[in-house]
């Protein structure tokens, strides 16, 4: 089974996957500990994260829609906390577009993590949007 690393071309691939419902590229990654302290994504309230460990290999696709002003990073360190994320050194955004549905991030989450492969996610979403 082949993995995708966190890189230009995995990056750009899912940007491409995620159509009209990108917001714009952000091709740099991020550390967490300036995604989560320094507030680089704070601009963003959706979007879909590609997570990756000190290999550059590409741990976790997941994605976050909020409300209001809550941005994307508040999910990251909602996996901080929990512990699910001690593995996870860069971060990559897909900035999508706030006016999108759960139901439509989802399904792009899914798609960009089928091709992605990522190492730890147990399930995606599907086409319909659902696990």
């Amino acid at each position: 089974m082949i993995r995708h690393r966190l890189d230009a071309p995995s990056y750009q691939l899912a940007c491409d996957l995620a159509g009209a419902g990108l917001l714009r590229r952000l091709p740099a990654a991020e550390t967490v500990l300036r995604v989560l302290t320094v507030g680089v994504w704070d601009n963003y309230t959706a979007g879909v994260y590609l997570a990756a460990d000190r290999d550059n290999r590409i741990r976790y696709v997941g994605s976050a829609i909020r409300s209001g002003s809550d941005p994307v990073s508040d999910r990251i360190g909602e996996h901080m906390r929990c512990g699910r994320a001690d593995e996870w050194t860069r971060l990559m955004l897909v900035p999508l577009r706030a006016d999108l549905s759960v139901d439509r991030v989802r399904r792009i989450e899914g798609a960009i993590g089928r091709v992605l492969r990522p190492m730890d996610n147990h399930r995606l979403p599907t086409l319909s949007g659902r696990p």
